[in-house]
C-alpha cells in the first residue's frame, strides 16, 4: 500500500518559518518591520514572535530579506518607511 503525503502539509521553501525569522532577527528589527508594514493585523507593538509567525505565512524569502535590508537601513520613526522596494515588482504582497 502506497503513502500519498499531501501537498498542503509539506513545507514551503518559498518562506522562512517563524523561528528561522526569530533567530536571524532581533526583536526590535521585527517590531520595526511590523510598524512599516500596511497590515493592520501587526503593529509596531506586536510580539517578536507574531510579527515573524505573519511574516512567515505572507512573504516569499525574497520579499523578507528585502524587508529586513530596508529596515535595517532606516532609521526610526519606522513607520514612515516605504516597504513596496521589496514587494513584488507591482507592489503587492505576494499572498497577503
Amino acid at each position: 500500500m502506497a503513502l500519498t503525503i499531501f501537498p498542503s502539509i509539506l513545507p514551503d521553501d518559498e518562506t522562512y518559518d517563524r523561528q528561522e525569522l526569530m533567530e536571524m532577527c532581533e526583536a526590535s528589527t521585527l517590531q520595526g518591520i511590523a510598524a512599516a508594514h500596511t497590515t493592520t493585523k501587526i503593529d509596531g507593538q506586536s510580539s517578536a514572535i507574531e510579527i515573524a509567525d505573519f511574516l512567515s505565512g505572507n512573504h516569499t524569502i525574497a520579499e523578507v530579506d528585502g524587508i529586513l535590508e530596508i529596515v535595517r537601513d532606516s532609521e526610526p520613526p519606522r513607520s514612515e518607511v516605504e516597504l513596496a522596494p521589496a514587494l513584488n515588482e507591482d507592489g503587492t504582497l505576494s499572498r497577503y
